[in-house]
C-alpha cells in the first residue's frame, strides 16, 4: 500500500511539474518533497502506534502503596455448613458476653476475690479450648453456639 502511494505521488508530481514555469519547478519540487516526508511522518508513526499498542512494555518498579479501602461486609454463606465459623474468636467472645456480662468488667479488676478469679480463668480455660474445637467444627455456627453456652454455663452449675 505504501509504495503504492508513493509511486502515484512521484508520478502527480511530475505531471504536474510538467505544466509550470521553469523559475517555479524548483520550489515546486522542493515543496513537494518536504510534503512527501511529512506524509511519510505521519505513515509510519501512525503504522508505529499500531504496532506497539497491544505489547506490554517493561515492567517498571513497584510504586508506593496506596490508602487503603474501606472495609468490605461480612457477606452472605449459604453454600456451606461452615458460615459462621470463619470468625471462632469472635463468636466465642459474643457468646462469652452474653452469658457473662460481666465477664470484661472482671477482667479489666485489679482486686479480685476468690470466686472472680476461679469464673475468669474457667472462662478463659473453656475460650482456648472451645476455639480448638471450632477450627475443626463443620456443623454451623448455630450448632456450636449450643455447645459454646453448655460449656459455659458448666461453670455456673458447678
Amino acid at each position: 500500500m505504501y509504495w503504492i502511494f508513493a509511486t502515484l505521488y512521484t508520478f502527480f508530481t511530475i505531471i504536474i511539474s510538467q505544466f509550470l514555469e521553469k523559475d517555479v519547478k524548483y520550489i515546486f519540487y522542493l515543496v513537494m518533497i518536504l510534503l512527501f516526508v511529512s506524509l511519510n511522518n505521519v505513515y509510519y508513526s501512525i503504522q508505529y502506534y499500531i504496532e506497539l499498542r497491544n505489547n506490554k512494555g517493561i515492567k517498571g518498579d513497584r510504586g508506593d502503596p496506596g490508602d487503603s479501602g474501606q472495609d468490605g461486609s461480612g457477606g452472605v454463606c449459604v453454600m456451606s455448613e461452615k458460615c459462621g465459623l470463619l470468625n471462632c474468636p469472635k463468636l466465642i467472645e459474643d457468646r462469652i458476653n452474653i452469658l457473662y456480662p460481666d465477664y470484661k468488667t472482671l477482667k479489666e479488676k485489679k482486686d479480685r476475690n476468690d470466686d472472680e478469679n476461679a469464673t475468669i480463668k474457667y472462662i478463659d480455660k473453656s475460650k482456648e479450648q472451645l476455639i480448638t474445637v471450632c477450627k475443626n467444627y463443620d456443623k454451623g455456627a448455630a450448632a456450636f453456639t449450643v455447645i459454646v453456652d453448655n460449656a459455659l454455663s458448666n461453670n455456673s452449675n458447678s
